[in-house]
């Protein structure tokens, strides 16, 4: 009898043995599988982040470009009716020769520009608002998603 109770007593050694090294097993198994459910929790947040980040720097800077495109139409349509004129600092040696004493000597003499060329005028300076506006919302970009920092308004 104590010969068959020592066989049992190693059967169920050796089976605590294997089972146990199992339960090891699936243990390394289950941290690796924990760390890989982090890593991946911490990349969708991250993800997350940067939609919301993209979302918040489109609106903003959609929310200036139409601002802005709003305030330049506005603009290009007064100079274009001659409500507003564009002028220019002129010097006329030959008028200034012939005034008499009444003139004032430190007096800015204007020119007024064509509407239509003023037109124009507005229109390229208004392109080239438009790239800087462009420039600045590509470098929040790359400030705020590319390089993971934050900037402040009014660089």
């Amino acid at each position: 009898m104590n010969r068959y109770l020592l066989i049992a007593i190693a059967a169920c050694a050796v089976a605590i043995l294997f089972g146990w090294q199992h339960i090891r097993a699936q243990g390394v198994a289950l941290d690796a599988a924990t760390a890989r459910n982090t890593t991946l929790e911490a990349a969708a947040e991250s993800r997350r982040n940067t939609q919301r980040l993209l979302a918040d720097l489109d609106t903003e800077h959609t929310k200036a470009l139409t601002d802005a495109q709003a305030q330049n139409s506005a603009l290009r349509a007064r100079v274009g009716t001659g409500n507003q004129r564009l002028s220019v600092a002129a010097t006329c040696p030959a008028v200034r020769a012939t005034t008499g004493t009444a003139s004032v000597d430190h007096a800015e003499t204007r020119a007024d520009i064509d509407p239509a060329a003023a037109e124009r005028i507005v229109a390229i300076s208004n392109d080239g608002d438009d790239a800087i506006r462009a420039l600045s919302a590509l470098q929040d970009y790359v400030s705020r998603v590319c390089l993971g920092g934050s900037t402040q308004k009014g660089r």
